[in-house]
């Protein structure tokens, strides 16, 4: 276990690497002038040349890219231009933010994906596992940022039932519960993806166990369906459903940048669109690399957990 742990930790670094100048790359590919744009158009050509030789802009890629990867070693993502603040404090100080709301929608998302695509899968070809089939693909076919309007419209501006914006209520507040309703449509509009996805594994991994003789003769010994279902069918299918909850963690992290700014949740996904809007491209290049690093982390460790409950993965 040990040595598949550190085999898969050594086959991170590439691909670190490989952010590092995906991220780079970014920043030079984006259209316009970055100092025009700090400076505004009606800048002289003095101050902009001041300015890119300032901030590096007219050195070669090359050379750049090494520099920005030897900052990087040594912790240093760049200052923020909008924020006039290094962009690990930018971030750092919303990144609890976006971990709160991401962390909490795939746990949404998978205890009622896992639920739901067991209950259909107990009864295929129902009603019931018709019309839930149906609502996963509705989940799984709307786009986020509609979803979360659409939410907002009913129960925030409709209903006046939950808060539509923000972290915590403009008059006060800040407790745990204010921020609880805060993130309430948050939480449903970034995990609705998700729990569709996890839903539709669920339902076939189960599927696919129910038919195994041994559950078959579990059912022969008298023993009740719910018992069979939690002892011999989701042990068994848990695995590739974990897999698949492990991949929409990461993917929630990049989903939390159009959910954050729908919602106005003041995390690292509003950051970025503020950054891109304001072009920002150190803050850009942070947060983005930020996303990545920890989609990558997450990757290595849903191999780590499906490598200590399935010895088979070891030996791949």
């Amino acid at each position: 276990m040990l040595t598949f742990t550190l085999r898969r930790a050594l086959q991170m670094i590439p691909v670190v690497l490989g952010v590092t100048i995906a991220t780079f790359g970014l920043g030079q590919i984006i259209p316009g002038d970055q100092a025009t744009a700090l400076l505004g158009p009606t800048s002289s050509e003095e101050d902009r040349q001041a300015l890119r030789a300032d901030l590096g802009l007219d050195e070669p890629a090359i050379s750049r890219y090494f520099t920005y990867l030897g900052n990087l070693l040594g912790g240093d993502l760049g200052r923020s231009l909008s924020f006039g603040r290094p962009v690990s404090e930018v971030l750092s100080d919303r990144l609890l933010n976006t971990f709160l709301l991401s962390g909490t929608a795939i746990v949404v998302a998978a205890l009622a994906g896992v639920a739901i695509g067991t209950w259909a899968a107990m009864k295929p070809g129902s009603a019931r596992d018709r019309g839930l089939t149906v609502g996963v693909l509705f989940l799984n076919s709307v786009p986020s940022f509609w979803f979360g309007l659409v939410l907002i419209v009913v129960f925030s501006l409709q209903l006046r039932m939950l808060p539509a914006t923000g972290m915590t209520s403009i008059g006060g507040g800040g407790g745990a519960l204010d921020v609880a309703a805060h993130m309430v449509l948050p939480v449903i509009t970034l995990s609705a993806w998700s729990l569709a996805v996890i839903a539709r594994m669920t339902r076939s991994a189960v599927l696919e166990v129910i038919g195994n003789d041994y559950v078959r003769t579990a059912r022969s010994r008298g023993i009740g369906e719910l018992r069979v279902i939690t002892r011999h069918v989701l042990p068994n299918a848990m695995p590739s459903v974990v897999t698949v909850i492990g991949l929409q963690a990461g993917f929630l992290l990049s989903g939390a940048v159009l959910t954050e700014t729908v919602f106005s949740w003041p995390g690292i996904g509003l950051a970025l669109h503020q950054a891109i809007s304001s072009r920002d491209i150190p803050l850009v290049q942070g947060g983005i690399l930020m996303i990545a690093v920890a989609f990558v982390l997450i990757n290595f460790l849903v191999d780590v957990v499906q490598a200590y409950f399935n010895p088979k993965i070891k030996l791949a």
